[in-house]
């Protein structure tokens, strides 16, 4: 009897002491390349147990199944959970979250760093030589890399005295990663940008970078019009409250009610902090829009439950700052979310156009869009704001193959459809290009009249031309100022069959391109509405 109550102890005690290493060794290789930096990605202690570093804690609350194992995808790739700049897909070597336990380690394995340890990124320089610039000697110049992957900055320099002959070196570049380099020297000496002629800027490509490359440029006169953003640094004060807590902040175009960009602070650091974004253009009135996720559930919820604050600011003079200290004059900032959907394998579209639109199923409202003029690479991504919790919504996009610069129904444009809902905030997600195309019934929205000397002086709705039709038409409409428009079709009983515009457009004059090749023959009638103008029109499809 002794000998069986020893035998279970060993057995009890065993188990108790192996089972959890089990466990994290399992998990080791359920993330990638996990077992460069095995227990440590998760564990202060490198041998594992103990106090979990960010991303082990993410790990436990956000992304394990019932099983208890890692899920792996594009939305724990996209975050940083270190705080360190770099998401956990990018110190992985996998960026979208498409790796799958079991394949190859993506990447390059000298280049993977620890997720979870904001001491141990390691980013890279590529180091641009300027040569033959003594047209600019003396001059500002100003240069910044863009990631063709996200179109967010990586790096930016300002030289306040340029050499004839000079090396600049841009950083915090990652291994694999390709960039758009824009730079431009101030010849008029007004410390803003110009487009060309008056300034001089130019733009380079640096592809697949390694790090410790020179990228060689000597002086010309093929100028571009490199369209240069600003950037915007928010001073913190005073945050004690929050220490943290995660906090996210958007900056906000008042004009076009566009984001000019967002970020998302996993854990307020200090009382005192600063944060930079760029994306600002000049002369352009912003609001910042703020919340403190003081309840701790990882959205945002109104005030006072969580603390959120606007600001609002006018560029005038390009770089910006703001400082702000934390008050209780909280404002409901009727916080929206952003979708972000990676696109992979497009290879057979280098080069092409692509837009992308997000539409709410419930009533057909477009909440945003995007055109990309030519596809910079095989794998990106594409992100629209404006999205709203427990939702469903669909995704429409086509690359235009055929290069015509419209939209064609498939097999002439390659087109696709994907749907979503999100419940917890901003949401990730990977398509991989296929053959399964849908005609996704694009509808076009073309501005027929840039003159702006002959802006409309009232609202208008014309008759569709041509009336009758088969199978498009096309309705013109006149703005006599900036206004939220809805344009929708419905039909005789009074339901919507879909909506055509529903975005801000400033002062003129605009035609959409109706295709009904999906409808049966009837009348149908369309209907507008800006600010407080609304207008009714009948129009008849006869096939």
């Amino acid at each position: 009897m002794q000998n069986h109550i020893k035998q279970f102890l060993f057995i009890f005690i065993f188990l108790t002491l192996t089972l959890p290493l089990i466990g994290r060794d399992k998990r080791v290789n359920q993330i990638p390349n996990g077992n460069v930096n095995s227990c440590s990605n998760c564990h202060a202690n490198p041998n594992g147990g103990g106090t979990r570093t960010e991303f082990g804690e993410l790990v436990r609350t956000k992304f394990l199944d019932s099983n208890g194992d890692v899920i792996w995808n594009a939305e724990l790739a996209s975050i940083d959970a270190d705080g360190d700049g770099i998401s956990n897909g990018d110190e992985l070597q996998d960026q979208f979250g498409s790796w799958s336990a079991g394949e190859s380690a993506p990447g390059t394995l000298s280049s993977v760093s620890n997720p979870g340890d904001n001491n141990s990124t390691k980013l890279q320089i590529v180091t641009v030589h300027l040569s033959s610039m003594a047209p600019h000697a003396g001059n500002k110049f100003f240069i910044r890399a863009i990631d063709k992957s996200n179109g967010i900055e990586a790096s930016r320099k300002m030289i306040p005295s340029l050499l004839d002959d000079q090396n600049i070196d841009l950083d915090n570049l990652i291994v694999g990663h390709s960039y758009t380099i824009d730079f431009f020297a101030d010849n008029n000496g007004n410390s803003i940008y110009d487009p060309p002629p008056t300034d001089h800027a130019w733009r380079l490509e640096a592809n697949i970078i390694q790090g410790g490359e020179t990228i060689e440029f000597a002086h010309d006169i093929n100028f571009i019009d490199i369209d240069w953003r600003y950037q915007l640094t928010i001073n913190f004060h005073s945050m004690t409250p929050h220490i943290g807590e995660m906090l996210e902040f958007s900056v906000e175009d008042d004009s076009t009610s566009m984001e000019a960009g967002r970020m998302k602070i996993a854990s307020v650091p200090s009382a005192d902090f600063s944060q930079t974004i760029s994306g600002l253009k000049l002369n352009r009135e912003y609001k910042i829009k703020i919340y403190a996720d003081h309840n701790g559930n990882g959205i945002y919820d109104n005030p006072p439950t969580d603390h959120a604050w606007r600001v609002d600011f006018t560029n005038h003079l390009g770089d910006a700052t703001v400082d702000f200290i934390h008050n209780t004059d909280f404002k409901d900032v009727g916080w929206k979310y952003l979708y972000t959907l990676n696109l992979l394998g497009m290879k057979p579209h280098l080069g092409k156009m692509l837009e992308l639109r997000v539409v709410r199923s419930d009533n057909g409202e477009e909440v945003g869009r995007k055109k990309i003029m030519d596809i910079p690479q095989s794998n990106f991504s594409v992100s629209i704001d404006d999205i709203e919790l427990d939702h469903d919504y669909r995704v429409d996009f086509y690359a235009d193959h055929n290069g015509n610069g419209n939209y064609n129904a498939p097999p002439t444009d390659h087109a696709w459809r994907t749907t979503f809902n999100t419940s917890m905030g901003n949401l990730v997600e990977n398509f991989t290009h296929n053959t399964n195309f849908t005609d996704i019934e694009w509808p076009i929205t073309v501005d027929v009249n840039d003159d702006k000397t002959l802006e409309p002086t009232e609202y208008t709705l014309e008759q569709n031309y041509p009336n009758p039709f088969n199978p498009s038409t096309t309705i013109n409409y006149g703005l006599k100022s900036a206004s939220n428009v809805k344009l929708t079709v419905y039909n005789l009983l009074g339901q919507e069959v879909v909506t055509l515009v529903n975005q801000h457009q400033q002062a003129g004059n605009y035609g959409v391109q109706f295709d009904a090749s999906y409808l049966t023959s009837g009348t149908y009638i369309y209907k507008i509405t800006a600010g407080e103008f609304v207008s009714v029109k009948k129009l008849l499809l006869l096939k």
